[in-house]
């Protein structure tokens, strides 16, 4: 019983895999994407390197932008007589759902793809102010 509670630290190794598995944006190989807001708009900037334009889908519904990336790659092996004898099909999707805390314009959002860098725009909606009496 004394082995259980005795003084000696663990591996210093495995509590910092462990530390950046819980403080890392993407723990299982996905993108990251973070958000920003000024007045008018939502920003979502989502770093997808290597990513084709055709392979992204951007949903975005009444208060959350949802992007999801879906890559097919086929990997052929063919003899000395171009006879296929190997293929292999990979399938690849990853998936991030930014929430937003105030209704937006659905149909103004404006999406741009550049150099690996998704960035998407949503204007938000405006509410009417009132006056206290």
């Amino acid at each position: 019983m004394n082995r259980l509670f005795s003084e000696q630290r663990p591996n210093r190794s495995v509590l910092q895999s462990i530390d950046d598995f819980f403080t890392s944006t993407q723990p299982f190989g996905g993108f990251s994407a973070e958000l920003k807001e000024n007045e008018k708009e939502y920003i979502v900037i989502a770093e997808l390197p290597g990513t084709k334009k055709e392979h992204i889908e951007i949903e975005v519904l009444q208060q959350y932008v949802a992007i999801s990336v879906k890559q097919r790659e086929t990997i052929t092996k063919e003899d000395k007589n171009n006879k296929i004898f190997q293929q292999k099909d990979m399938w690849k999707q990853m998936s991030r759902t930014v929430p937003l805390s105030k209704p937006i314009e659905q149909g103004k959002a404006v999406a741009k793809y550049e150099d690996g860098v998704l960035t998407i725009t949503v204007p938000k909606k405006k509410g009417k102010k009132i006056n206290i009496d």
